[in-house]
């Protein structure tokens, strides 16, 4: 790995007219550079195990206690996550699968866990292949064997195994309509889990009584257990009945595929054993681990830019809503900064963490956090040493090559000049072709991690 995981960071200061500006810049970068390293999926991994324990808090788990170790799981960061437990305990795995995003499955060499090519954002017949080999490994574990699950962000399309009669294309249109349907995330995940042989716990359960430790890095806000990656290995509250209330409720009875239907009313007359629930027996020797997180990379932003010598204030990782409100928010949260030492006083930066959505209307190319930042453009206008900037940690906004996107308080003047209006490339959901044109959005390439996003500003004195 090179020195920074932002390819283009030279570039990007470089852009900045005056030394206030560039200073601002690469300060608000390398904070995004922490940030990231922080959320290293190597890493997080790695510094879980010491000799032949994993730890976690203040209890471990001695490996050498068991006969076999399977090594099983899926999502992004599923490449560097297989290669730390391969470093640390390679000669203990009796056999491993992991499913990783298709083209990231030869990033790393490893000689006992298989790293399986799946589909996302749309799960393939590698999504399948692969879930059926990780619940037939973890069915024929026994009570004296280890199951390590690896779950990243990305894991609820590389790992699927519907129920009997569901097709994968039947599986896609009911993905398709639910996300198009306005429900949240929670409610989604309801009718996924319970079509599903291997989410909402059915992994756990498969392994059963195997001990099962998962090592998690999550791409949800709160960290919720039962949500990253539809909850393989946590328990589940929602039943079938919250599942079809979904579908009643967001009026998709009538348009899911028929074989959908079919299992969810088998499910509502008990034809189909409910997933496990919180105390249900099979979590017995189930432990989930949280390795890396939003917050973790957020911290180290800060930690960054409090050596640089900035004040800091941190707002959370939670953050949510339509991003380029987000955007102006922040840059109005920079005016204040600059103009009236609210609520810090310059040198100062602002760093927040979470994940932002935008409403599509436009047809141009673009992602969360380059829109963020292309929606506070005009409020920094003509602020010098002010930036505004956001960053996927995943390498990946929206449907672009990039990772986010920085903006000074000249941005403004030199989009103008080459006929580039804000507004016009907000309308169209074009933020990457904006930013492209001016040399400002962010490069890193997929980082193998995701941990969603880290925003911020910087203000100089």
């Amino acid at each position: 790995m090179s020195s920074s995981y932002i390819k283009n960071l030279d570039e990007l200061v470089d852009n900045g007219a005056t030394r206030r500006d560039k200073d601002a810049r690469r300060a608000l970068l390398l904070a995004f550079d922490k940030a990231i390293t922080a959320a290293d999926a190597y890493k997080a991994v790695f510094s879980r195990f010491s000799d032949q324990e994993i730890v976690f808090g203040t209890s471990s788990v001695d490996i050498g206690s068991f006969e076999d170790v399977y090594v099983v799981g899926a999502g992004k960061a599923g490449s560097m996550m297989a290669k730390a437990v391969e470093d640390r305990i390679g000669e203990r795995i009796s056999s491993g699968w992991i499913n990783v995003p298709a083209k990231t499955e030869k990033a790393v060499s490893l000689s006992k866990i298989m790293l399986n090519p799946a589909g996302h954002p749309i799960p393939d017949e590698g999504s399948l292949k692969g879930a059926k080999e990780i619940l037939d490994i973890a069915r024929k574990a026994g009570e004296r064997d280890l199951v390590l699950s690896l779950i990243s962000g990305g894991g609820s399309a590389l790992m699927e195994y519907p129920m009997e009669g569901i097709s994968l294309d039947d599986l896609r249109e009911m993905n398709r309509l639910l996300v198009l349907s306005g429900a949240d995330i929670r409610e989604i995940n309801a009718v996924r889990k319970h079509v599903s042989q291997i989410k909402g716990g059915r992994l756990a359960k498969a392994a059963y009584p195997a001990t099962v430790v998962s090592l998690i890095i999550s791409d949800v806000i709160g960290d919720p257990l039962d949500v990253i990656a539809s909850g393989p290995t946590a328990p589940d509250e929602t039943t079938f009945e919250d599942a079809w209330q979904v579908l009643e409720n967001y009026s998709l009875v009538d348009k899911m595929p028929e074989s959908v239907i079919k299992v969810l009313k088998r499910g509502l007359k008990g034809e189909i054993p409910e997933t496990p629930k919180p105390g249900d027996e099979v979590f017995n020797r189930v432990v989930n681990v949280i390795v890396a997180n939003n917050l973790k990379a957020v911290q180290a932003a800060e930690r960054a830019l409090v050596e640089m010598g900035y004040n800091v204030l941190v707002l959370g990782s939670r953050a949510e809503g339509e991003a380029r409100h987000i955007g102006k928010f922040l840059a109005g949260l920079a005016v204040s900064i600059a103009k009236e030492g609210l609520p810090l006083t310059p040198p100062a930066a602002v760093i927040l963490g979470g994940e932002t959505t935008v409403k599509v209307t436009g047809q141009g190319i673009g992602g969360r956090n380059q829109e963020l930042v292309l929606g506070g453009v005009r409020t920094i206008s003509g602020l010098e040493g002010v930036v505004l900037g956001s960053v996927g940690t995943d390498g990946v906004d929206g449907v672009s090559d990039a990772a986010g996107a920085i903006a000074d308080g000249r941005t403004l003047e030199r989009a103008l000049s080459e006929g580039l209006r804000p507004e016009v490339f907000l309308k169209n959901n074009d933020s990457h072709t904006f930013f492209s044109w001016l040399g400002d959005a962010i490069f890193t390439g997929p980082t193998m991690t995701n941990v969603m996003d880290v925003m911020g500003l910087v203000v100089q004195e």
